[in-house]
């Protein structure tokens, strides 16, 4: 009994399974196509299921990046017509807000949050940070001293220095004549690069209950 034989007998017997076509052609690795019926049935297993489920994840990305598109739009939507409402004037910087519905049940929150990078004058940052360690390294707290020889350390995935790790050094008190030149070269070296929008969505089933937070993500779903 072969592959097709099997499969074929398990159908008959009820069985939730999938029967590969041999009609027609698959496209095989090097970018022609062969003929599905001299494709192990294994092959073409694999094969059909994975480009059912990989067509349907895009579908589902597209049909997400367009819903987000929409929730965003909608969110400009609210903010024009609550200026319109009261006569108001946009002022160029888009804000967040929290709205409710009229029962209280469904709850949207909209964020925008700065993101921070450094750029060049890091150099000279890094340069004073670290006359001020030579000079000092003996008469600083092993948490100090760890603090101002790992700020610096880039990630091994993006390659970026840590912003945060910069701003825990400003507030560090070191008594060494070119430790205020160092703050003032880390706080120049910190810029906004950008912004980030966020939409939350919460639900509950009466007033009396915690807002319940509606997960887009796939995995908790």
């Amino acid at each position: 009994m072969n592959a097709t034989t099997r499969i074929a007998a398990a159908l008959d017997a009820g069985q939730d399974v999938y029967q590969p076509s041999r009609e027609g052609t698959v496209r095989n690795v090097i970018g022609t196509e062969s003929m599905r019926q001299h494709v192990q049935v294994r092959c073409l297993l694999q094969n059909d299921i994975t480009v059912k489920m990989v067509e349907g994840a895009r579908a589902l990305r597209d049909l997400i990046a367009e819903q987000k598109r929409q929730f965003m739009a909608d969110a400009d939507l609210y903010v024009r017509s609550m200026l319109a409402l009261y006569n108001a004037n946009p002022t160029g910087k888009r804000g967040g807000f929290n709205i409710v519905s009229f029962d209280d049940l469904m709850k949207v929150e909209f964020s925008v949050t700065d993101y921070r990078a450094v750029d060049g004058a890091v150099v000279a940052a890094q340069a004073l940070v670290s006359e001020v360690l030579n000079d000092l390294t003996d008469q600083l707290e092993p948490w100090v001293r760890d603090l101002l020889n790992n700020a610096f350390n880039r990630d091994e995935k993006t390659g970026k220095i840590n912003v945060d790790h910069l701003q825990k050094l400003r507030k560090v008190d070191i008594p060494h004549s070119k430790w205020p030149d160092a703050c003032d070269a880390i706080a120049d070296s910190i810029r906004i690069a950008g912004s980030r929008s966020y939409l939350r969505f919460y639900e509950r089933e009466s007033r009396d209950k915690e807002w319940r937070a509606i997960s887009l993500q796939f995995s908790a779903l």
